[in-house]
């Protein structure tokens, strides 16, 4: 519960926002403290506060993150990313799992929202999500890097477990811990035990990197075995099939990466992981890049799919092709050698398809169905299928929107850029 939020939303209504934050505060702290002194208090603050928004406020563009679709690997996130690369310069061919420069490759992953409960998986996941985006890219770990927020009520506990799931990871790829930090989420004016934050990492790249800039036309797929990460994890647990969570808690993801950086290095082009919204997900990225279309058999890119994960997706009705499986996308032209090679280290993988000439969408299967970008990633727990897969907002007026909003930003940048550059003269 975020009480410098219901101050900001209720003012200048300080009689209502002061109720309110003591109902709150009762609610959380019980009698620990005098709730209408800190009441007071935190009004004063915020009052204060909110004299600087004059000069400091954000540029508003009247939709809520989650009314754009932020967060939900789909067509909503793809546009806001795309226009973060506008405003911080980045060229559309960095779309990628992980940033490269000078054969440093970096990657950095939120932890799971809905895993704050189960901060053991939440810090397991982000850990291998991570590694898995530079591993993609051909690059070799040299270490991680923790940040994480509790909100001031959560258990210390919650803070150990997050790192003990962290520390899974490195233990077993011998991959050390490098830094972290650990922070409260608001300081004393977020109440609950919501906890947030990411793992990073950084490694190395040998020879070239497996950037998806390099997919060509002709190029056959092949793709491994998905047994799921977070979001498949989040999905059995919020729809009561916790039995389920032991099949996602492996790395057979990272060990492709490592035998394909290893022993195949000279027969594939590019990586990527079936992650974030899915293939459909990973399609539009790669065409954005590319321009190319992805073609895919549907019948056996589901027999990949972890057989109790799949029968899970099935019975919920969840769309296979439309969420994170946490297979690995090998595009090369040596597709059999590549199938040997994994099958080797007891990988299981197929040709699942090629790539292709744009045809007018990302990715189609076989026989020409589209399989047509969503907004967001296929609804997987109950409160995802109860809101939608769509937005009220046009693709448009985000996108509009959004401009409006950069120009706002560019000028308080460029304003503080001048002065920063002035006291270099």
């Amino acid at each position: 519960m975020d009480l410098e939020g219901i101050i900001r939303k209720l003012y200048p209504n300080i009689a209502k926002a002061r109720e309110k934050i003591m109902e709150e505060i009762k609610f959380y702290k019980g009698n620990k403290y005098n709730a209408e002194e800190i009441a007071d208090i935190i009004i004063k603050e915020i009052v204060n506060s909110i004299k600087a928004d004059k000069i400091y406020t954000f540029p508003k563009t009247g939709i809520s993150a989650g009314e754009a679709g932020l967060g939900s690997r789909g067509i909503g996130d793809h546009i806001i990313h795309s226009k973060l690369f506008e405003l911080t310069g980045k060229s559309i061919d960095e779309f990628d799992d992980a940033g490269i420069k000078n054969n440093i490759v970096v990657s950095i992953d939120g932890i799971h929202s809905r895993l704050s409960y189960f901060p053991f998986l939440a810090g397991f996941y982000a850990s291998k999500a991570t590694l898995r985006d530079i591993m993609v890219k051909g690059a070799e770990p040299l270490g991680l890097i923790v940040d994480i927020h509790l909100s001031d009520d959560s258990d210390l506990g919650m803070l150990v477990d997050f790192e003990a799931g962290v520390a899974t990871i490195s233990n077993v790829l011998n991959i050390p811990i490098l830094a972290g930090s650990t922070l409260r989420i608001g300081g004393d004016l977020v109440l609950g035990e919501r906890i947030s934050g990411a793992v990073g990492s950084v490694g190395l790249l040998k020879g070239r990197d497996f950037s998806r800039k390099r997919i060509k036309r002709g190029m056959r797929i092949v793709m491994t075995e998905g047994n799921g990460g977070g979001t498949i994890a989040t999905t059995a647990i919020y729809n009561g099939i916790p039995e389920i969570v032991g099949e996602t808690l492996k790395i057979k993801d990272l060990i492709t990466c490592e035998i394909v950086r290893d022993y195949l290095y000279n027969y594939i082009y590019s990586m990527t992981d079936v992650t974030n919204g899915g293939i459909r997900g990973d399609a539009t990225e790669i065409s954005k890049i590319t321009n190319l279309s992805l073609i895919i058999d549907e019948d056996k890119f589901i027999s990949l799919i972890n057989s109790k994960v799949r029968k899970m997706l099935e019975e919920l009705n969840i769309d296979p092709f439309g969420i994170s499986i946490d297979s690995i996308l090998i595009f090369t032209d040596n597709e059999d050698l590549v199938k040997r090679k994994l099958k080797e280290f007891g990988i299981e993988s197929d040709i699942i398809g090629y790539v292709d000439e744009y045809k007018n969408y990302p990715i189609l299967t076989y026989n020409g169905k589209e399989l047509k970008p969503q907004f967001r990633e296929s609804p997987y727990t109950p409160i995802k299928k109860y809101i939608g897969n769509y937005s009220p907002y046009t693709v448009e007026e985000i996108s509009k929107r959004l401009d409006n909003a950069i120009l706002e930003a560019k000028k308080k940048m460029n304003e503080v850029l001048k002065n920063l550059k002035t006291s270099f003269t």
